[in-house]
């Protein structure tokens, strides 16, 4: 069993309070915050805890990603936070906090480091001229309700070598970034972005999606095609031309981009 180390139980010893006063004004409920100093995954806390509910955690050890990856243990340098709302869909929600999550970040850093990230279909936060990850959303729905789990590479650590991540910190490494800052401002900002148009929702996302006009290998099904990916329609479909130049409108339900190349911009 592992122990918590006592400077993340001193870091964390005022979140409570402060998630609690976040909570005003949005569509959470203070009384359902619940700060653990370790966890498996923030996602189970926050289904058991009901609607309206916000877990975060000082050190999560077994997160979820999407398709049943492993997030793997963030070692107190990251963000997990699960956030239970009633049931929507869960693809629209997915996209919805990825652009919030987009917002909190680009907030966070120098204005020279904001447009340098963007996300990527379905729900990474990547750095855009390397395509390394920063951050993920997954949204889990089921008796009513949908917890959207948000995952932020924030301090820097080791990464294991399959690992293609990178953190906050790295790329604004004079800038103070607290843990607990970008928590306060996630409450409010996904509780906006919730409310946001299915159409709103299409024309942010697609706006900031980085790999738009580069070369990606998407799986659809089972097939997999290469091309170059000319649009991004993200509740609805991607068109790819491939190199003999013919055109591939993949349905974003079954879709999922592999892999993209930013240097093929």
């Amino acid at each position: 069993m592992s122990v918590v180390s006592p400077k993340i139980l001193a870091e964390i010893a005022d979140w409570p309070d402060r998630l609690e006063a976040a909570c005003r004004g949005t569509r959470f409920d203070a009384s359902l915050v619940r700060v653990l100093a370790e966890c498996g995954s923030t996602q189970d806390v926050a289904r058991m805890a009901g609607e309206g509910a916000v877990v975060t955690t000082g050190r999560q050890s077994a997160g979820r990603g999407r398709l049943g990856r492993v997030w793997i243990d963030d070692e107190g340098a990251g963000i997990a936070i699960s956030l239970a709302v009633p049931m929507q869909n869960p693809a629209t929600l997915s996209l919805a906090a990825g652009i919030a999550v987009l917002e909190v970040i680009r907030a966070a850093v120098p204005s020279a480091v904001g447009p340098t990230l963007g996300l990527k279909f379905p729900n990474d936060v990547v750095e855009s001229t390397n395509g390394a990850k920063i951050a993920g959303v997954l949204v889990e729905a089921s008796d009513g309700i949908a917890v959207i789990g948000v995952g932020i590479n924030l301090h820097c650590r080791r990464w294991p070598p399959e690992i293609h991540a990178i953190a906050v910190e790295e790329l604004a490494p004079e800038t103070s970034l607290c843990r607990i800052d970008l928590l306060e401002a996630l409450l409010s900002r996904i509780s906006e972005a919730i409310d946001f148009t299915p159409a709103e929702i299409a024309d942010r996302f697609s706006a900031v999606h980085a790999p738009t006009g580069c070369r990606v290998e998407v799986e659809s099904g089972d097939r997999r095609i290469i091309g170059l990916l000319e649009s991004l329609s993200p509740l609805e479909h991607l068109e790819i031309v491939d190199a003999e130049g013919i055109r591939h409108r993949m349905p974003v339900e079954s879709s999922r981009i592999i892999s993209w190349h930013p240097s093929s911009r």
